[in-house]
């Protein structure tokens, strides 16, 4: 099942035609602030007046500015609602986080399948040719007979497609190629895999996403 974050992003491009987070700030008319303090907050989404509000921090750099803005993005296209009522985090503002909080998730989910294209990740994967190779693994594994040789023949046939691709990227290649966060990477592979895309392992280099992002 699709959740709703991504059939929100999925929406929101239909709308906009376009994944440039401030040319969908600016569809959306909302203000765009840029503040200084606190130094340790990234950004922030919030409701005021029925005026929606996405403040980022000026000392950003350009890949955490975009990050930052694809992450409060998502909040606005799920959490508009809960943010114009009062229910806010921490005062008055949407931190941007990392946390196991649904909202967090959900807006990392959104900004992310929203502002990479599928096909940006799928031509850059092989996942044409991954998928001709699960086709044919499946047409004649069944040609073995025992479990063992089974297993074998998908072993030997998946170590010649990660020979014949040595090219895949790492999620930080795809990062540094989009100018955004290792972890807005990540969270489009998750979209993906929600759409159903069966996807090929690619190189993992690290896991942690802006969670301890300070001023330099």
């Amino acid at each position: 099942m699709i959740p709703q974050a991504i059939r929100m992003a999925e929406g929101a491009f239909r709308r906009y035609k376009t994944r440039n987070p401030y040319e969908i700030i600016e569809a959306r008319n909302i203000l765009l602030k840029e503040f200084i303090a606190p130094q340790s907050l990234l950004g922030f989404y919030t409701v005021m007046n029925r005026r929606q509000i996405i403040g980022i921090n000026k000392n950003t750099d350009n890949v955490q500015k975009t990050t930052g803005l694809i992450h409060e993005i998502g909040h606005s296209l799920n959490d508009y609602r809960l943010a114009s009522s009062g229910n806010r985090f921490d005062d008055d503002f949407w931190f941007f986080s990392m946390s196991d909080a649904p909202c967090e998730y959900n807006a990392n989910l959104a900004g992310a399948d929203l502002f990479i294209p599928d096909e940006f990740v799928l031509q850059r994967i092989a996942y044409d040719d991954y998928v001709h190779l699960i086709k044919y693994i499946d047409k004649h594994i069944d040609n073995y007979r025992s479990d063992r040789a089974k297993m074998r023949f998908e072993e030997e046939k998946m170590q010649d497609f990660y020979y014949d691709h040595p090219e895949l990227p790492s999620y930080e290649q795809l990062a540094a190629e989009l100018g955004v966060d290792v972890g807005i990477v990540k969270f489009k592979f998750k979209a993906l895999n929600y759409k159903d895309y069966d996807l090929p392992n690619i190189p993992e280099t690290r896991s942690d996403f802006l969670r301890n992002w300070k001023r330099n």
